[in-house]
């Protein structure tokens, strides 16, 4: 395995390097594709880019709990060369008082770079408006960037390809994962089916965004109330969590509004034998994907997981090296 000391910068006339991703539509179309082939280049060489960032560091901030997310993003800062401190919120002066505004002009003084794992959208958006490092959200309760980053490239690896694949997913239409891929597949070019109960079907605002984007990269995006109905033409069928994690109190009646909702044999039965799954996990087994589907033959979950690294290593890279160009 080699080591490439002195890595190229990133390519200037290959797509806007933003300055934080906050969401996937933070990215325009070509400098998505170029942080996927960088990925992908990541996951073949894992250490040709060892001594990239060395004495940078990268601070995390936890609000919420992570495995996939919290040590994808440290293994990657290590693979660069970068430090990786975790911060928790009650043990800094966030805890008592100080603002997040603060905090991010205070951390841009130390840090290279910051994540975020929290609730509301609206306070990574103050670190970020705040800081003048890059800051990446780790999750919010309405957008998950890192995790439609290892989706795409999950799906590029597998298909070859991006454009024009049909996409089914299943579930809570409303959560940070699906808009997420929403945005993802909007600037791609991929066809999206959302199958969701009443009550938890996309945002119109998103849908009227995502679609206006679609007009330009040949994608689509249609909603439906129909399981069954939407894994019929699917190249891939997406599983959702029924439950978000700050909501368990609602375990009982989501359980009963997504039964139909279930990724098993038997809704798979409608699909094409070649279909593939996808799940961003944690997985709840029986639930909303069960153990033959999750651990079969035509599960992606696994890749996708792995692939949570290579994408965390290209998006520190891209954008630590590319807001300093």
């Amino acid at each position: 395995m080699t080591t490439r000391i002195h890595p190229p910068a990133i390519p200037s006339g290959h797509g806007k390097v933003p300055q934080n991703l906050l969401r996937v539509s933070d990215l325009d179309p070509a400098r998505l594709t170029q942080l996927l082939e960088l990925a992908a280049q990541m996951k073949h060489e894992p250490l040709g880019w060892q001594h990239s960032l060395n004495g940078a560091v990268l601070g995390c901030v936890f609000e919420k709990p992570s495995t996939r997310t919290r040590v994808s993003l440290a293994t990657a800062a290590h693979r660069l060369g970068m430090a990786a401190i975790t911060l928790n919120k009650d043990e800094m002066q966030l805890g008592h008082g100080e603002t997040w505004a603060d905090t991010g002009r205070v951390l841009s003084s130390y840090l290279d770079a910051i994540t975020l794992r929290t609730f509301e959208h609206t306070v990574v958006e103050e670190l970020a408006a705040a800081a003048s490092v890059p800051v990446i959200n780790a999750l919010s309760n309405t957008h998950h960037p890192c995790q439609s980053l290892a989706d795409l490239l999950t799906l590029s690896q597998h298909f070859g390809s991006l454009a024009g694949l049909t996409v089914a997913f299943i579930g809570e239409g409303r959560s940070n994962t699906c808009l997420s891929f929403l945005e993802a597949c909007a600037l791609v070019g991929m066809h999206l089916i959302v199958a969701s109960p009443r009550g938890h079907t996309v945002d119109e605002d998103a849908l009227a965004v995502a679609r206006k984007t679609m007009e330009r990269t040949g994608g689509s995006v249609t909603v439906s109330a129909d399981p069954v109905d939407a894994v019929r033409t699917a190249q891939v069928v997406y599983a959702e969590v029924w439950v978000p994690m700050d909501r368990p109190h609602e375990r009982a009646e989501r359980a009963e509004h997504f039964a139909r909702y279930r990724v098993d044999r038997g809704l798979l039965a409608h699909a094409q034998p070649d279909t593939m799954v996808l799940h961003c996990l944690p997985a709840v087994r029986g639930e909303e994907i069960t153990s033959e589907v999750l651990d079969g033959p035509n599960s992606l979950v696994w890749t996708q997981a792995e692939n949570r690294l290579p994408t965390a290593q290209a998006v520190l890279y891209t954008l630590i090296t590319g807001n300093q160009i």
